[in-house]
């Protein structure tokens, strides 16, 4: 891991090692034109707040960009394809001290900045989605109810239960160095996607039959499955496809052009195969598999 300590940049130290960790508060209400989000293509967590906005259509009012999809020991930046045109920066380190000269924390996406101010207002990816969700909701062109007061609850618990079992677990897999770490985050793992088989086998989405914020904390991590996870990160104790009613359910999802805009299978694999060295340490990015969808 990554950090800044005291507006320091530390390539090879962990959060646990400083002494605390700065945050952010997301802004009260919402206003166009004020915030833009910076994320990456490659990251799952980043897409969470990326798909609400433009399933959403929040777009128009909340500007967004991606940081490039090579990272290197500076961490997530920008280039000509993908540069900063709110701020003009090289990178994502750049951004956080601006915002704050002493910061100390994570270096990550996403990332609101409040163009106002010139600060950062948040970078936790799970509040982030759910206030676009819903404290955003009436400035939204596609006004749907991703969080139903009637389900928030079950909403925000299924949300958790995802981050952890599924979200995270598949990173746990990738990131183990040891078998038997490894054997114990493959067997939660799989485990969890055989309980979202059974619960898909009996509705069309995870809360029945419309579409929810839970629907997009899943669907991050399935869109790298195939291309990337089973393959980079050997979590391949199934194939993804054998899993016939979450298989059906993410075809479902990434027909809907809104969500399938926000996918790119290429900068995703070019990101997770070149900037892991400590997996692949060649950087070699497969031509491969072939994706049906």
């Amino acid at each position: 891991m990554a950090v800044l300590d005291k507006g320091i940049w530390y390539p090879n130290k962990d959060v646990h090692d400083i002494a605390g960790e700065d945050s952010f508060h997301l802004p009260e209400f919402a206003e166009a034109d004020r915030y833009h989000l910076y994320m990456s293509y490659a990251c799952p967590f980043a897409h969470r707040p990326y798909l609400v906005i433009n399933l959403l259509g929040l777009d128009h009012v909340i500007t967004t960009s991606s940081v490039a999809a090579k990272r290197y020991e500076d961490g997530w930046l920008f280039d000509d394809e993908n540069p900063d045109e709110v701020n003009g920066t090289h990178s994502l380190v750049e951004l956080y001290q601006k915002a704050n000269a002493n910061y100390s924390g994570r270096v990550t996406v996403p990332l609101l900045w409040d163009k106002k101010e010139n600060t950062i207002v948040g970078d936790d990816s799970s509040s982030m989605a759910m206030d676009l969700a819903t404290k955003w909701l009436p400035l939204a062109k596609t006004p749907i109810e991703l969080v139903p007061d009637n389900l928030k609850g079950e909403i925000t618990s299924l949300n958790d239960w995802l981050h952890q079992h599924v979200n995270r677990k598949v990173y746990h897999v990738g990131f183990a160095t040891n078998q038997s770490s490894y054997d114990a985050a493959s067997e939660v793992l799989f485990e969890a996607l055989e309980q979202l088989n059974t619960r898909l086998g009996k509705s069309r989405y995870l809360h029945g039959d419309e579409i929810t914020l839970s629907d997009l904390f899943l669907l991050p991590t399935l869109v790298r499955f195939e291309a990337i996870y089973e393959v980079h990160f050997k979590a391949n104790k199934k194939q993804l496809k054998s899993f016939e009613h979450l298989y059906r359910y993410m075809l479902d999802l990434v027909a809907i052009p809104k969500i399938r805009e926000t996918i790119d299978l290429e900068y995703m694999k070019v990101h997770y195969y070149f900037s892991h060295k400590h997996i692949n340490p060649y950087g070699i990015v497969p031509s491969g598999p072939e994706i049906s969808w």
